[in-house]
């Protein structure tokens, strides 16, 4: 069950980096693959994620991730331990049927225009989404631990 925990972004770059590694992470593993200096950092990291839902901890004491997403990363979705914006299914699926459309009917030119319009923004979105997880990310493994 998803606990009452809000996710700090420090814990949330820590989860995604988690989550890419697709495998169950002991302690010392996640204190090296984050960086820590002490394991008990990353101790504390995997009880708060556990506590909100995001990691569960095995019979083995490793800790596994759930591959959800907090609350507040609803526009996102997990895709095979990737996380990808969830417009990005919906630009792409429509960004298909234009061109499926485009390509078989052959529709006059302004029709075509009109289909691009619609298209455009989720596009757009996506690619907002996109940068923002990105900044996510680069901030993390950029900064000292």
């Amino acid at each position: 069950m998803v606990g009452v925990d809000r996710v700090t972004v420090e814990d949330l770059r820590a989860y995604l980096r988690i989550l890419r590694q697709g495998r169950p992470l002991g302690v010392r593993e996640t204190q090296r693959l984050l960086g820590y200096r002490s394991p008990g950092k990353a101790q504390r990291l995997l009880e708060r994620l556990e506590r909100a839902g995001l990691v569960e901890r095995r019979e083995d004491g490793r800790y596994e991730a759930t591959g959800r997403l907090p609350p507040h990363m609803a526009s996102y979705v997990v895709v095979k331990g990737t996380v990808l914006p969830r417009i990005l299914m919906y630009a792409a699926y429509s960004t298909v049927l234009a061109a499926a459309y485009t390509l078989g009917a052959g529709p006059p030119r302004p029709v075509v225009m009109v289909l691009a319009l619609l298209v455009a923004p989720y596009w757009l979105e996506a690619l907002l989404l996109l940068r923002r997880l990105g900044k996510l990310s680069a901030s993390h493994e950029s900064r000292p631990a």
